[in-house]
């Protein structure tokens, strides 16, 4: 097979070099998938307000084409609870005309969202899956479910809601509480709690299948239409055409909602192929997933579906049962693809309670509790960060979510920067090593000397910081005639360093305090030398190591009011760095 075409679809390579014993095998995993894939598909495809068999279109073809263009061997792609709630809150802020207008709209913007993964893949933008952090995204997906959850109450009680939010649906079924159809109530909760059950107990059986034979055999059995209970209703069958998506809403919109869009299917996508591949011993590439994600989208868009990504509950059915191949997700595309044109039928009587049912349990799974337990034990600031973007998520809307979300990750990120931990250093007794007096009990100040250690670069958002920090270990070392700064951590530097080091340097001079540097790297270094500090400092007095800088200074207080010698410095900066 041509190299060009494998590298274009690693699929096509994959399935080249397949061992074909394990074909049975992984046909089973792909039927098994699809059994998954086909209650979700319809669940998602009425969160966002689009008729059932959307959310099976988008079930199929992008299905088979991730599997030809992805370099994953294990994942599968499909509907996404985050993406599809992202999506409905995008489409709920277009002025959309029917329910022909949210297809066309919800196609437009998988089109969109693909065209970004293909342009971010070109760029080498795979990184972007990083701007939200393991402990944002945990916080959003949070934000996420609670509002997936609320949204089904329509579903789940048979009180008609209009309201948005989170408090205002809930006060309206208070105010509302006469009107609740018990029936509806009854069977979702069972539902619910049998899936629940089913997740607990046994993971591997695909509980939403299940949910979903169940409930349609009661809702033929009982009569529940008759009954009053909200069913599908007629599903046409067939498979997706090709049709353009040119959509009448705003394309500005459109086009921000799919930025957003991107941000969270990929992110979520990325790390979902992360998990599994590290189960497998294998690598992500996230600029490939990129490709394979950007073909499944415009796949989706031009076929009737909507926005597609990497989707956790069938890449584990598949993994669960052993499948290892493309073949996989080819075999459940395929058997979606059988029921869409034979087996719609039964599927117009399926209770609208079985989907909320099922949505509000992708919500639970959504909710990360042991990730929160871990953040608070770990890194409370962390934990802080993430219930901001629940919260954001809450309290602004999905799709303003992201952008809260967002800012929380450049939020920690500054913080660390404008905030980096720092440490007075003590000589362990048993040898050379220096570390932070207060991390070692056994370690000593080396006398009339102050070692500090600032971990991070001096910049001009942390160099008051940094200042206070000195002044405060100056205070703690009141006999101090030395001060070594560790720059171990100091990579860059900008004015407001040269500015605040010049400054420090003054202040020293006045106190009788000599200023040593230690360390430092790339542009520090540059920037000492271009702005005259290295020659204010003294090239005697900057060193490679704090070892070899305290043994200096011990070494030249031995010899008293002798200065230090031209060659005093064997392995200082000033004699080894050009």
């Amino acid at each position: 097979m041509p190299h060009l075409l494998t590298k274009v679809m690693p699929g096509l390579g994959h399935l080249a070099s397949y061992d074909r014993r394990l074909a049975f095998r992984d046909a089973m995993a792909g039927i098994s998938v699809a059994a998954v894939a086909i209650p979700v598909g319809l669940a998602y495809a009425a969160l966002m307000g689009l008729p059932p068999i959307i959310g099976l279109y988008a079930s199929i073809l992008p299905t088979a084409v991730y599997a030809l263009f992805g370099p994953s061997r294990l994942l599968i792609v499909g509907p996404d609870a985050a993406t599809c709630t992202v999506v409905a809150a995008v489409l709920g802020q277009l002025a959309l005309s029917g329910v022909e207008g949210r297809i066309l709209a919800a196609s437009a913007i998988a089109v969109l969202v693909g065209v970004i993964c293909l342009i971010a893949s070109f760029l080498r933008f795979g990184f972007i899956a990083n701007f939200l952090s393991r402990p944002i995204l945990t916080g959003y997906l949070a934000g996420v479910s609670i509002t997936l959850a609320v949204g089904q109450l329509t579903r789940l009680t048979g009180i008609p809601i209009d309201s948005k939010g989170i408090l205002r649906p809930l006060l309206d079924v208070i105010r509302d509480i006469g009107q609740i159809h018990g029936l509806t109530v009854a069977l979702g909760l069972g539902l619910f709690l049998a899936l629940r059950l089913i997740k607990w107990l046994s993971p591997a059986i695909p509980g939403p299948i299940l949910g979903v034979i169940v409930a349609i055999a009661l809702s033929w059995l009982f009569d529940l239409p008759g009954r009053g209970v909200a069913v599908l209703g007629a599903i046409p069958s067939g498979l997706p055409s090709f049709v353009p998506p040119v959509s009448s809403g705003e394309i500005g919109l459109m086009v921000l909602g799919a930025l957003g869009v991107f941000v969270v299917s990929f992110s979520s996508g990325i790390i979902t192929a992360e998990s599994f591949a590290a189960r497998r011993g294998d690598k992500v590439d996230s600029n490939r997933e990129l490709i394979g994600f950007g073909a499944a989208n415009i796949t989706a868009g031009f076929f009737q579906g909507f926005c597609v990504t990497g989707a956790d509950s069938r890449t584990a059915v598949s993994l669960s049962l052993g499948g290892s191949s493309p073949l996989v997700a080819i075999v459940a595309a395929v058997a979606i693809a059988l029921v869409v044109s034979f087996f719609t039928e039964p599927l117009a009587l399926l209770p609208q309670a079985a989907l909320g049912a099922i949505l509000v349990s992708a919500a639970v799974d959504l909710i990360d509790i042991a990730s929160f337990r871990r953040l608070g034990k770990i890194n409370r600031p962390e934990l802080f960060l993430a219930l901001i973007a629940t919260g954001g998520v809450i309290w602004f809307g999905v799709l303003q979510g992201v952008i809260v979300a967002m800012g929380a990750t450049f939020l920690g990120l500054l913080r660390q920067a404008a905030k980096p931990r720092d440490g007075m250093l003590g000589r362990r007794p048993e040898g050379f090593e220096f570390v932070k007096l207060h991390h070692d009990p056994k370690a000593e100040p080396v006398p009339g000397i102050l070692v500090y250690l600032f971990e991070g670069s001096i910049l001009f958002f942390n160099t008051n910081y940094f200042a206070r920090r000195v002044r405060r270990a100056l205070r703690a070392m009141p006999d101090a005639r030395w001060l070594v700064l560790d720059a171990e951590a100091m990579t860059h530097a900008d004015i407001g360093a040269v500015d605040t080091l010049f400054e420090l340097k003054a202040e020293l001079d006045q106190q009788h305090i000599r200023l040593v540097l230690a360390s430092g790297h790339g542009q520090f270094r540059e920037i000492l030398e271009r702005s005259g500090l290295r020659d204010a400092i003294g090239t005697e007095w900057l060193f490679d190591t704090v070892r070899k800088a305290v043994e200096a200074i011990e070494q030249y207080e031995a010899v008293a009011e002798v200065p230090a010698r031209p060659g005093y410095g064997e392995g200082v900066i000033g004699k080894t760095s050009a």
